[in-house]
């Protein structure tokens, strides 16, 4: 019988497709076998539900732990912030919250060091620090080459046989993150998990539930966002996008191309606009467009040879013409990668939801930062993607009465991104998120009974950002760094470094590196040297300051001080706390050197947590009082675990609250 269910879905499947993406260069490629895999495992699990049903109840009845709830559900607010909820409150606001913390507990909840949402989210799934899961930024240093590369998956290919004596070359993505997600260990116990949208969550791992990807899923392209924008004229480069060229056909009419997967042909548009009605035709079909408003999720289809690949886009218009569209989310309904386990749930939920936004960063930060999206497009861009997110988590409750339900919401860190710096009076969009934020929590409440309990909590908070801070710059300057006869700045990639002679580099938004002999590809600092030197940078460091005497770096902490477990070595060596308003610039983060230590940032991105941890703590909300009066992200796991009637394994470095 499983053999003929594997050879029916063999014949209908969709053929394979591969293909890498520009920037990260990170690859998506849809494998033939994950997916035939997964629908047989689906299916075969749908005809002995009875066996398994049965085997579910043995092993909750298992459980090591009396369960103190029958469902426990947890909403992440990424980066709200516990002084910015306060404040509200001293003005009567979010009642919802108030009224959490009033019959429960509030806190403020410590991140990790640094307090970036990849490394926090990854605490708050395994309870372990950085040292045990192995993520200590967005980006990681490949040290043999001196290059960024993502640091929660990679790509790998190999040689896999599909039929006897036929192979097929297939690329699969491979998380990087270490140790285990703690709903791995309700699995063991028969406890069902539904998952969504959590970040570090891609590739999706199995679990007994459903799972959707979050933080980490890329675009089409294989990156992490890139939006196109067609405009009259010659192209010219745009920082988080591609710029093509809308070539007149006629009065009113334009034609353009929106780039697809690498090695794919391009989606060819035509744009109309006679009449006083906008229409955008395009191979698989047309759409109505409003001046200045963003259009519904429109379905694109882009051909590699004989295969197709879907994706779905947003288009927006604007006088010139302009015609901005989204970066190419992967279509749930088809989806050229694994977005969930199982494969069918995001099929499910595209079903039942409509289209809805896949990529991992689907807020796009970039566009409003360039002028191709103004400020209400983008604030009803993340309204739209909160509305999907909720209607996700209302269908979850629904489904899963018992076990665990985790919902993360990205609306108040993308808003405070880009509007931390406007201020927090009436009529703000922070203010109107936060708002926004607590009706959820209140619509949530009331859907939850007796035997659930509820926590919210964010990652990290927030605090302004004015200030870049070139570490690159500063370590050339104090001798640390040194660069190639000739070369004065680099652009990025560490192009024009003399690494015979540089003993420390900076790379990612938190993290200074020794280059160490035997660790990095062109290591000069002798490993007993190495401790001495991350010492010293530290508290020069702490001695950086502003013309006008202000302290820019709040406290340079030590990996080795910070971090314990396995993957230490893999951690930046000084983590430099920078004090509010400050943070990495923006080239070194990729291995750039510019002229200046400190220079205004004047982007759009006005707020960030990339700071002192100390400086941006999440908040913390119960449903029942606790006693710990300074509780961090990696209790949360444990916390979880211990509500569910499963005893934390002992690597945990949190504790129950």
């Amino acid at each position: 019988m499983g053999l003929l269910l594997l050879l029916i879905i063999a014949s209908a499947a969709a053929p394979a497709l591969g293909y890498v993406g520009p920037g990260a260069g990170f690859g998506i490629v849809t494998s033939f076998l994950v997916f035939v895999n997964a629908l047989a495992v689906s299916l075969l699990s749908f005809l002995f539900w009875p066996v398994l049903a049965l085997i579910r109840r043995v092993r909750l009845s298992r459980r090591p732990l009396k369960p103190e709830a029958k469902r426990l559900v947890i909403l992440g607010l990424d980066g709200l912030s516990p002084l910015l909820v306060e404040r509200m409150w001293e003005k009567g606001e979010l009642p919802n919250l108030k009224r959490l913390a009033e019959q429960g507990s509030f806190r403020h909840l410590g991140t990790t060091t640094p307090g970036v949402s990849p490394v926090a989210w990854s605490t708050f799934q395994t309870g372990v620090n950085p040292g045990k899961h192995g993520i200590y930024d967005f980006l990681a240093p490949d040290r043999r080459r001196y290059l960024a590369s993502l640091s929660s998956v990679r790509t790998e290919t190999s040689w896999k046989t599909v039929f006897p004596g036929i192979r097929r070359r297939t690329a699969e993505q491979v998380p990087l993150r270490k140790s285990k997600p703690f709903w791995s260990h309700l699995k063991r116990y028969g406890v069902r998990s539904s998952i969504i949208r959590v970040p570090v969550t891609f590739p999706p791992e199995p679990l007994d539930g459903h799972l959707l990807s979050g933080m980490c899923v890329p675009d089409l392209r294989g990156s992490q966002g890139s939006y196109t924008v067609l405009t009259l004229g010659e192209p010219a480069p745009v920082t988080g996008g591609v710029h093509g060229a809308l070539t007149p056909l006629g009065p009113g009419t334009w034609a353009g191309e929106i780039p697809g997967p690498e090695g794919a042909s391009p989606c060819r548009v035509t744009l109309k606009t006679a009449g006083g009605k906008n229409v955008l035709k395009h191979r698989g079909g047309r759409i109505p467009l409003e001046t200045g408003r963003l259009s519904p999720w429109t379905a694109l289809e882009f051909r590699l040879g004989r295969k197709k690949v879907k994706g779905i886009a947003r288009f927006r218009l604007t006088e010139g013409p302009c015609l901005y569209c989204t970066a190419l989310h992967v279509d749930p309904s088809s989806p050229a990668i694994p977005l969930s386990h199982p494969v069918h749930y995001s099929k499910y939920l595209a079903g039942v939801l409509g289209p809805f936004a896949t990529l991992g960063l689907a807020e796009d930060t970039w566009a409003l930062s360039n002028g191709h999206l103004d400020d209400e497009s983008f604030l009803e861009m993340c309204r739209d993607i909160f509305r999907e997110r909720e209607r996700m988590l209302t269908n979850a409750l629904s489904g899963n009465r018992s076990g665990l339900v985790v919902c993360v919401f990205d609306t108040p860190d993308r808003v405070s991104h880009m509007f931390w710096g406007r201020g927090f009076g009436p009529g703000s969009p922070l203010r109107a998120a936060y708002t926004e934020m607590d009706a959820l929590v209140g619509r949530t409440a009331a859907r939850l009974g007796r035997g659930d309990r509820l926590i919210v909590m964010s990652d990290h908070g927030f605090a302004p950002f004015h200030t870049c801070v070139d570490f690159n710059r500063w370590l050339v300057e104090n001798g640390y760094m040194v660069l190639e006869d000739g070369t004065d700045t680099i652009e990025d990639s560490f192009h024009g470094v003399d690494w015979e002679r540089t003993r420390a580099y900076s790379l990612g938004l938190a993290g200074i590196n020794i280059n160490l002999k035997g660790r990095e590809g062109r290591g000069i600092v002798a490993p007993g040297d190495a401790p001495a030197l991350a010492e010293e940078i530290a508290r020069r460091l702490e001695t950086l300051t502003t013309p006008d005497g202000e302290r820019v770096i709040r406290k340079a902490r030590l990996g080795r001080d910070e971090y314990s477990g396995p993957y230490v070595s893999d951690g930046p060596d000084v983590i430099p706390g920078t004090a509010p308003g400050f943070r990495a610039g923006w080239k070194c983060v990729t291995g750039g050197v510019g002229p200046r230590v400190l220079y205004p940032n004047d982007m759009h991105w006005n707020g960030d947590h990339c700071c002192d941890p100390d400086l941006v703590k999440g908040v913390l909300f119960t449903g029942w009082r606790i006693g710990k009066k300074e509780p961090a992200i990696a209790d949360i796991a444990p916390t979880a675990l211990t509500v569910l009637g499963v005893s934390p394994p002992r690597y945990m470095d949190g504790s129950p609250l």
